[in-house]
């Protein structure tokens, strides 16, 4: 980077290749649950649209706050899903919103799997047992009850229930989607053998304990009819989140990497470890320093990579210019800095975020969601 160019973080890239989306730049506003989908069941407000709208950016990517593909996949109260005309109406205002500022914007697709109080499903019975759930009629936190270990018949249910889901996304205005593969949900309970104790095809090897991986991201592709460059996947190698683990993550991550790759997906999406690919031990107040997971991942997937975890603007520049990952996702600062990408290109100060209106608790939704003040308000 010479002195009188940008950093390369601040410049234009396809994603999906040559008939790909065009980025004017490469700062993503990471998919961010906020409980506030409050109407009917689960359908966003039209506060959301005012959200989203505020943090579009021309030719910059959102994506958006993960959403259920099915009530059984649902673990926190407030939060959207895509399996409803009703859902999907709700979501076409928002995609409008976006795409009348000029920005690009995906769904996050989620199962939670274990992460339920109860009537929940896994890969296998083991309970999670280290966070407590929440009574989504109560909205109490509880501790969750043992998931029911799937079958093959229940498997083969929730992969078409994914591209239900995607085909919804495409129906309501979203560029594509993301598959929600990361931080100890449906998909990484499959994927690590710490909760994966199967003995079936979907278990035991890494090939098997990639296949529900496989099968639902050929579920989202023949939803979008092929078209690859709206489908993009999140995965979290060594996130030990929710109780997570695996007994080789070098090589289940790296083989996770390796199987995306042959599928020509948009995009990767990458949750840093805060210190080593083999073990997270994370705070979400750390600054990210070291890329050990996109850089290790970076060999085995050609197309671009985004990284996520507590970069700052230094940081997140060193990394695009170094080549570890292609593009670099942003949450909590998104949160309260609606105008990001523009601050972070001009150098200019962030406002500071407010945790405890995070997540809805009752009151005006607009309270630390649409109320951040954008630069020129100051």
């Amino acid at each position: 980077m010479s002195a009188s160019s940008p950093a390369k973080l601040f410049t234009s890239l396809k994603l999906g290749g040559k008939d790909g989306l065009s980025l004017d730049h490469r700062i993503v506003m990471a998919p961010l649950t906020r409980t506030r989908a409050v109407a009917g069941e689960c359908e966003h407000t039209d506060v959301g649209a005012i959200y989203y709208n505020q943090r579009a950016s021309k030719g910059g990517l959102i994506i958006a706050e993960a959403s259920q593909i099915t009530p059984q996949g649902q673990g926190y109260p407030f939060t959207p899903g895509c399996y409803s005309e009703a859902q999907v109406k709700a979501w076409k205002k928002i995609t409008d919103a976006v795409h009348q500022k000029g920005g690009i914007i995906f769904l996050q697709l989620w199962h939670v799997g274990r992460v339920r109080y109860a009537d929940s499903v896994s890969s296998s019975d083991i309970a999670m047992t280290d966070l407590p759930c929440f009574n989504l009629k109560t909205f109490e936190q509880v501790t969750a009850e043992p998931p029911k270990s799937l079958s093959v018949e229940e498997i083969k249910t929730i992969v078409e229930q994914y591209g239900a889901a995607a085909k919804n996304a495409i129906e309501a205005g979203f560029d594509g989607v993301e598959i929600h593969g990361a931080n100890g949900y449906l998909i990484d309970q499959f994927i690590q053998d710490g909760v994966n104790k199967r003995t079936d095809e979907y278990g035991g090897s890494i090939e098997n304990r990639l296949r529900f991986m496989r099968e639902v991201v050929e579920s989202v592709l023949k939803a979008v009819n092929g078209e690859s460059n709206r489908v993009g996947i999140r995965i979290s190698p060594s996130g030990a989140l929710h109780q997570m683990s695996d007994s080789t993550p070098t090589e289940t991550f790296s083989e996770v990497a390796k199987t995306l790759d042959k599928y020509d997906l948009a995009f990767l999406h990458v949750v840093e470890p805060r210190t080593s690919l083999m073990y997270s031990k994370s705070t979400e107040e750390v600054e990210q320093t070291e890329t050990v997971a996109c850089k290790h991942l970076r060999q085995f997937f050609k197309n671009p990579i985004i990284a996520a975890g507590g970069f700052n603007r230094q940081t997140a520049i060193e990394m695009v210019e170094r080549g570890d990952a292609d593009l670099v996702a942003f949450g909590r600062h998104f949160i309260s800095t609606p105008d990001l990408p523009y601050r972070l290109e001009k150098d200019l100060p962030l406002n500071k975020y407010n945790r405890e209106t995070f997540y809805y608790a009752g009151g005006d939704l607009a309270t630390g969601y649409t109320d951040y003040p954008f630069h020129q308000q100051e």
